[in-house]
């Protein structure tokens, strides 16, 4: 399905970092370059680290370990999502902070970045390849917190979804949605959750694993930043993760898990990158759950103790909306991209258990849910817009584009 042609001037994709601080030189993101990795450039003399998009998608997948499979998530989601992080932090965690999760450095599996996460105000910082996420409110992180911080993230695919990004994306100026309906058996989604909350605001992230990120230089939200960027020490709040696992195909086809680092308010002390709780796992919406007694398709840690979870209980981490849950913002990963988030708040619509291979929306194009994917169509096909548009389009678009950014899907906010 060719979607779009070449994007001209998309190497002028140059003017498309709005709001994202001076652009690189004009050698990606184009129909015959490689997908940019940010298009934030780093200050003269930076001595951090350098984000490189993981883009070596492979044809198919090598056989590879599943630890998960030893677990049955619907009885034991504890052992189950314990085996899908080990997995995960396998060669990716280092004894340098700076350096963990750099694929290009684990020597026990391969894993993948989703491209075109680099475009608008949001898209990936340079030093570790950093979107900003859903803001963290008054109070939604611990009682401490006295106000709103912005948060950041970077996710990661292990082979078999790399196979699938690959068919998407494999013609650059002409991605292939079609291609993005069915992750195979086997795919692994992970994702890094940082934030600039300081410990004072939530004491458990104390001993967190510290990233410095290159982002706006006030990490509070509602106080005008002073114009551009500056390095700033960055937290780890939160990982999420996915499993493509077809013993729970009658339900969704994947299994959602989410963790908190120290446990949240009131977790024992610790640190490092073990130091991570699961906040629980979910393998279905329980669509016919009214807010009452247990549900039967989410697996909540008695043992977490977060402010708030997702929409009548369901699983959540603590960046997510609280009128949402995993599943229900991931199953709506289509292109194009329709409203990740229910209103009002507890639409039935977004709580069904949407089997693998369908799409949210009639007529749009399924991508097993993945968010990724359907950010990364969204926004190639909102830059290709804007460089085929006239002069005055363009700047309304720019304009457009700089509300989208104020206001990311996960907080409610439309998508382009």
């Amino acid at each position: 399905m060719r979607m779009f042609g070449p994007v001209i001037g998309l190497a002028a994709g140059v003017s498309l970092a709005v709001a994202g601080g001076a652009a690189q030189a004009a050698t990606c993101d184009s129909p015959t370059t490689p997908f940019c990795s940010s298009n934030v450039k780093l200050p003269t003399g930076w001595t951090g680290p350098v984000f490189k998009l993981a883009q070596t998608y492979p044809a198919t997948a090598p056989a590879d370990a599943k630890p998960w499979l030893a677990f049955d998530p619907t009885t034991q989601p504890d052992q189950y999502i314990a085996a899908v992080l080990a997995y995960f932090y396998e060669g990716n965690v280092r004894a340098d902070v700076e350096t963990s999760f750099d694929p290009s450095l684990n020597t026990v599996r391969q894993w993948y970045n989703a491209p075109w996460q680099d475009f608008g105000g949001n898209g990936r910082e340079p030093a570790h390849g950093l979107t900003r996420e859903r803001v963290s409110q008054k109070g939604e992180l611990a009682p401490q917190q006295t106000q709103s911080w912005n948060n950041y993230a970077v996710g990661f695919y292990n082979a078999p979804g790399g196979v699938t990004l690959g068919k998407v994306w494999k013609d650059h100026g002409a991605p292939n949605a079609a291609a993005g309906k069915s992750m195979p058996e086997g795919t692994v989604a992970a994702k890094l959750l940082f934030t600039t909350a300081p410990v004072s605001q939530a004491p458990y992230l104390q001993g967190a694993p510290v990233w410095t990120a290159y982002i706006p230089t006030s990490p509070v939200v509602g106080v005008k930043p002073p114009p551009g960027r500056s390095a700033q020490p960055v937290r780890l709040l939160q990982i999420d993760v996915a499993v493509k696992d077809s013993r729970v195909a009658s339900k969704t086809g994947w299994v959602f898990g989410t963790f908190v680092y120290g446990g949240g308010p009131g977790g024992p002390a610790g640190s490092g990158w073990s130091n991570v709780a699961p906040v629980g796992l979910m393998w279905g919406n329980d669509p016919a759950y009214t807010g009452t007694g247990p549900l039967k398709e989410s697996w909540i840690n008695p043992a977490v103790h977060m402010p708030h979870l997702g929409f009548q209980g369901r699983l959540n981490g603590p960046v997510d909306n609280k009128a949402s849950s995993c599943l229900s913002c991931h199953a709506t990963a289509e292109h194009p991209g329709g409203n990740m988030i229910a209103s009002p708040a507890g639409n039935p619509r977004w709580f069904k258990d949407i089997k693998s291979g369908k799409p949210f929306d009639t007529g749009r194009a399924a991508l097993d849910y993945s968010l990724q994917m359907s950010v990364g169509l969204d926004n190639y096909a909102a830059a290709h817009k804007i460089a085929h548009a006239s002069p005055v389009a363009k700047q309304a678009l720019l304009k457009k584009q700089s509300l989208l950014d104020a206001r990311p899907p996960r907080d409610g906010g439309p998508t382009h």
